[in-house]
């Protein structure tokens, strides 16, 4: 990524990317993720079709923390109608579109890298969104559906074309999911004729990994999920973030949510950390924010990693 960042829109980053993760991408982890300097935070993914029928799960996903400037709500689905009717639902400064998630109950509905096989739908969503609001509108996708298939080089001038002011490329078709090791040899020569900025995903672990190449940025994913100081460049200490993420948890948050949410991360946080089966064990029985805190208390002082 160049030293002073990029635009979308007129919106300036500068910083990695948190991707967005179901169950993981909340308002709470976000901001955690841009405490610890990430550029820029998307939502989970939202259905297009359950925000434009007032799906009341629609409006926890999309809630923004005061500290995500710019913001960004991710939607998926498949009906430019369906998008441009979204538009104005939607408070965050950038929408993204989903046309990557290769899970089979998204794409069997035709969502997600099912929009791969089809660059002309892509195209008319995006335009739909374009015509629809004055946010800039950039895409999430993958090398292709397959390998052989049309590669995402189609989709790219099929969005650009449309009025997309950015495309972030996952670097692992959508049969592999997420098998074997992200590639980016290809995508690399593709981003270099883009007319839009690339921002290059999948198994990125590093900040700086698009210096002195054709991306304009990083997207980190599951990286961030261990380490949320990967955006700052350094090593997030276990405890001080499970503590730090606890508390954005009990703002946003039921005491239910919060104690689960802890379960789930601090398998990532405490990977390879003095301690760490005692703590789960710990959390996993806990009923209550201050029984997750107790376990903390009563990890080693030393937290450092094996």
């Amino acid at each position: 990524m160049p030293s002073d960042g990029f635009y979308i829109g007129k919106y300036k980053i500068s910083g990695g990317i948190l991707a967005p993760m179901a169950g993981y991408t909340d308002i709470a982890f976000r901001t955690l993720c841009k405490e610890y300097g990430a550029g820029l935070t998307v939502t989970e993914m939202v259905s297009v079709r359950g925000l434009v029928h007032d799906s009341k799960k629609t409006e926890l996903l999309m809630r923004i923390a005061p500290e995500e400037t710019p913001s960004c709500v991710q939607l998926f689905g498949n009906d430019p109608d369906d998008f441009a009717r979204a538009a104005a639902l939607v408070d965050s400064d950038i929408i993204d579109i989903n046309m990557g998630c290769p899970m089979p109950k998204i794409v069997k509905n035709g969502d997600g890298a099912a929009l791969m096989k089809t660059p002309e739908t892509a195209g008319k969503i995006v335009r739909a969104l374009v015509n629809a609001t004055d946010k800039p509108i950039t895409v999430k996708t993958r090398l292709g559906y397959y390998d052989g298939a049309a590669t995402v080089a189609e989709l790219i001038q099929s969005v650009a074309q449309a009025g997309a002011s950015a495309v972030a490329v996952h670097g692992r078709y959508a049969e592999q999911r997420y098998a074997g090791r992200a590639e980016f040899d290809g995508l690399a020569e593709i981003a270099a004729a883009s007319r839009v900025p690339v921002i290059v995903n999948g198994d990125i672990a590093d900040v700086r990994a698009a210096a002195g190449t054709p991306f304009a940025a990083v997207m980190i994913g599951r990286a961030a999920l261990e380490n949320p100081a990967v955006f700052c460049g350094g090593r997030a200490q276990p405890i001080a973030a499970a503590r730090r993420h606890i508390e954005l948890l009990r703002r946003y948050f039921d005491e239910r949510y919060a104690v689960n949410q802890a379960r789930k991360f601090f398998i990532h946080y405490f990977k390879g950390v003095d301690g760490a089966r005692t703590l789960r064990a710990a959390v996993n029985v806990a009923e209550s924010v201050k029984d997750v805190l107790t376990a903390l208390d009563n990890m080693p002082a030393v937290d450092a990693r094996k």
